[in-house]
């Protein structure tokens, strides 16, 4: 008997099985996908459903801070002042409140007064900080201090610079805003910053609070000018005569330890003179540089002068490895004693000429120095970190304002020279 296997057979068979085993994964893959849509379809009924009938809310609750929101949303309706002594005293609370944080979390108290800074609205910043003020409700030690803020009825005109709270201050303040163009200007011709300048004016000015309250409305109420010729000096920031033509002489000596530079020698137009406003007989006044200082108005040349001066000292202290940029208060009492006490060294005394103001006596370095960093004047005369702008940048920066300059001198000097031939043939017709 033949026991060899049919080869069809065997094919058929295998072909019969693969068959098999394609329907069954056919019928399981789509019994799955049925399934799986079935229960997408009932999910979505039921979803539905819930909607619906609402099974899905939840009870809500109230916020257990929920007093202290309805009491802050209070504070700041229609009926918050914004009277000028109202704002002077949320300021003051603000900033103590900040000053309080600062202590437990100085990042949230950086952030809120950069918020300051950008709105300038009291308002919203109080409100950051009662919301601050919420969390910390129960650090009783930062309540404590809160607690501890006390506004005082004087709160508006506060200051820690006496001076400044002295009521002439204000109308003094008034009188150097009017000032404020030149003052700018001299500032950008010279590359001082202006608030050093307006130092050295404080310096020679707050002086005058003292010297009899009508002498102080007679030159100072009106606002249309400060205090010009004293026995200090001449112009509104009391040069003497010599030291004026000492800057003069400075500007152009290239041999003097004081000569900043060739650029300097531009910007002043020593042929200016007003002769015409000089109505007493006092020789120096015949003088043009006299002329120029004591020229009421906006005092410009008081302002060039003063520039030129604490150029100079800068200039003579760069020379000798120091610098004065960051030093306001040995500026100003180089300023006030003159070429003779500049002597650069590592640790320079602040002291100056001794004077009171409401009782407190100060030097006049030292009441420059509580000026300058005080902040008062500030947006008109901002601390810039730059108290001398190098003297590349200010050939390019003021270029057409130097060509200006040259060409007024130019026009003066063909003027006096036709008027002086004018003159002379006036003198020759009658001489003959």
């Amino acid at each position: 008997m033949d026991n060899t296997t049919d080869p069809t057979l065997v094919n058929n068979s295998s072909v019969k099985v693969k068959k098999s085993r394609l329907r069954t994964f056919f019928r399981y893959s789509y019994l799955t996908i049925l399934h799986i849509l079935s229960a997408i379809a009932l999910f979505l009924i039921l979803t539905a459903l819930a909607v619906q009938f609402k099974w899905t809310n939840q009870n809500g609750s109230i916020d257990v801070n929920n007093r202290y929101f309805s009491e802050n949303a209070d504070r700041y309706n229609q009926g918050f002042k914004t009277d000028s002594l109202s704002i002077a005293k949320d300021e003051y609370i603000m900033f103590r409140n900040i000053g309080i944080l600062a202590k437990y979390y100085p990042s949230n108290a950086k952030i809120i007064m950069k918020a300051y800074y950008k709105c300038n609205n009291v308002a919203v910043v109080l409100r950051m900080l009662d919301a601050i003020n919420i969390k910390m409700k129960d650090n009783k030690s930062y309540q404590k201090e809160l607690a501890g803020i006390k506004v005082t009825s004087d709160i508006k005109t506060l200051s820690i610079y006496p001076w400044a709270n002295c009521r002439e201050w204000k109308e003094f303040s008034n009188a150097v805003k009017a000032d404020r163009h030149a003052i700018d200007s001299v500032s950008r011709l010279t590359g001082v910053e202006s608030r050093f300048i307006v130092m050295c004016l404080v310096g020679e000015q707050v002086r005058m609070f003292n010297s009899g309250r009508e002498a102080f409305k007679k030159y100072v109420s009106p606002f249309n000018h400060l205090i010009l010729p004293t026995n200090r000096g001449y112009g509104v920031t009391g040069i003497l005569e010599h030291t004026a033509l000492k800057i003069e002489s400075n500007l152009f000596d290239t041999k003097s330890p004081f000569y900043a530079g060739d650029y300097f020698q531009n910007v002043v137009n020593l042929t200016d003179s007003f002769p015409e406003l000089v109505n007493d007989t006092i020789a120096a006044h015949k003088h043009l540089t006299i002329q120029r200082l004591i020229k009421r108005g906006d005092h410009y040349y008081s302002y060039l002068y003063t520039a030129f001066f604490l150029r100079q000292f800068q200039a003579h202290w760069v020379k000798a490895g120091y610098t004065l940029e960051n030093q306001p208060e040995i500026l100003a009492t180089l300023f006030n004693l003159g070429y003779q006490k500049s002597k650069p060294k590592k640790n320079p005394e602040v002291g100056g000429s001794n004077f009171k103001i409401g009782g407190i006596e100060y030097t006049f370095g030292g009441i420059c120095y509580e000026f300058y960093y005080s902040g008062e004047l500030q947006e008109f005369f901002p601390l810039t970190g730059v108290g001398f702008v190098p003297v590349p940048e200010l050939e390019i920066k003021n270029k057409a304002l130097i060509e200006g300059i040259k060409l007024k001198v130019l026009e003066q000097q063909k003027e006096k020279e036709e008027r002086e031939k004018e003159e002379k043939k006036k003198l020759t017709k009658s001489q003959s």
